[in-house]
């Protein structure tokens, strides 16, 4: 970093909201660019990349402190946000990518770059937290014999159905969704895996699939090995097209919810409240809700301004829907509220968009292996209906929960060696990256 910790050299212009996303989803653009000729072509060159190095100097520059702290503005509101997640993402990828674009000038085989390249002693080594640094290797391991049992073939010659939850299961967690970019190594190795183990790989997860969304976010093909699904699976990306589910919500509840979603375009367009477009979850248009941010993970917002903003909400819900027949505003928890569409029937969860996956694959669940992957009990859904289906093939790989969400796990599963728990995302990227090499040859 830059070894100052509080803002340095005042004359430096600070950055608009604009300026600091667009110098982001533009170095995203090149991060998909980049996987998708690594996942044809097997190779990169160094000038390919320059432009996550430039943007990670940006990222780095005398606005950002020692605390990952950057102050930004728009429409004569300054306020900070923490990029932490944004760097780390950056480091750990220019990283990489600069180790495989060398390699790429000796080496003729993917893997054999792959390899060279060491991605699980670079992820070890980059580790935030030092407990996980000094049992990574140990974790990765565990992790990596889980996978391995997991795609080893049957007699059925079936491959495994690999479903999985994305923010903190697949990608770190960033305290702004709007920038919650997925960094490229993490992606090849995703999609490789995918390819040549799995027969689909799902990604299911609670955020919206655009604007944005995690078809924005990813930096892997969104028509390529993995396919992607939001707001808990009632909208996937199948096929080239938006597939929707929206049993049990009235029409008048998704244009009531459409109108609102306009309605805080206006707001956070007024100075006041224009942070809260990258306030944590920011402004989350889902297929039967909106989610909110109206705090961080590190509480920057002063408590004043975000019962403010509630407030705004709230009135523009009555503007909408001033008899409160179609929308109910919900506190999900301090660091966001959801405004939902008053549903008849069931309420949807993750479990049912895994259903609907299987439905439109024309797949079942009842055939071969089934791993779910999640980070909290809003993923447990996705479990329990593989468990019911095919309750002794189905396995679980779960992030960073606790003790009672793991002894919740190994009840649904019902054998312990089926299930495996890790600290992080990157034990999962740096597992994945060994089997390539391990099983993949002359690639």
């Amino acid at each position: 970093m830059n070894g100052k910790t509080e803002p340095q050299n005042m004359t430096v212009a600070s950055q608009s909201i604009e300026e600091f996303k667009e110098c982001l989803y533009h170095m995203q653009e090149t991060r998909k660019l980049l996987t998708m000729q690594l996942l044809a072509t097997g190779k990169i060159t160094s000038a390919e990349i320059q432009i996550l190095k430039r943007t990670l100097e940006e990222m780095q520059d005398e606005r950002t402190t020692d605390f990952y702290i950057r102050h930004i503005h728009s429409r004569g509101a300054t306020f900070a946000i923490n990029i932490r997640d944004e760097i780390l993402g950056l480091k750990k990828d220019f990283l990489f990518l600069e180790n495989f674009a060398s390699e790429c000038e000796s080496e003729e085989s993917f893997t054999n770059r792959l390899k060279l390249c060491d991605l699980p002693g670079l992820l070890s080594n980059n580790q935030i937290d030092i407990r996980l640094m000094n049992g990574f290797a140990e974790e990765v391991a565990k992790c990596k014999e889980f996978l391995m049992d997991l795609i080893t073939i049957e007699s059925d010659g079936i491959k495994p159905l690999f479903i999985t939850d994305w923010d903190g299961t697949m990608k770190d967690y960033c305290s702004q969704y709007a920038t919650n970019l997925q960094p490229a190594y993490s992606a090849i190795v995703m999609g490789v895996f995918a390819r040549n183990f799995t027969r689909a790989f799902a990604v299911l997860t609670a955020g919206p699939l655009r604007h944005p969304g995690i078809l924005d976010l990813t930096s892997l093909p969104i028509d390529g090995p993995v396919m992607f699904s939001g707001s808990w699976g009632r909208e996937w990306w199948l096929g080239g097209r938006r597939v929707v589910h929206d049993d049990g919500i009235p029409e008048e509840g998704s244009v009531a919810i459409g109108q609102l979603y306009e309605q805080l375009e206006e707001i956070l367009h007024e100075g006041e409240f224009v942070q809260f477009a990258l306030v944590g979850s920011g402004v989350q248009k889902k297929v039967d809700r909106l989610t909110l941010g109206v705090q961080t993970v590190f509480g920057q917002v002063p408590k004043e301004l975000s019962a403010k903003y509630i407030d705004a909400v709230k009135e523009r819900i009555h503007r909408v829907d001033p008899n409160s027949q179609y929308l109910i505003l919900e506190n999900c928890s301090p660091l966001e509220i959801e405004v939902c569409v008053h549903s008849s029937g069931a309420i949807w969860n993750k479990g049912d968009g895994v259903a609907a996956l299987v439905e439109f694959n024309k797949d079942s669940l009842k055939l071969g292996k089934v791993c779910v992957a999640g980070d909290t009990t809003s993923d447990l859904p996705m479990l329990q209906k593989a468990a019911q289906e095919n309750p002794t093939q189905v396995r679980a790989l779960f992030v960073n929960v606790n003790k009672e969400i793991q002894s919740t796990i190994n009840k649904i599963v019902g054998d312990s060696s089926r299930t495996c728990f890790i600290s992080c995302p990157d034990v999962a990227h740096a597992a994945f990256a060994q089997i390539i090499i391990e099983l993949t040859q002359n690639s």
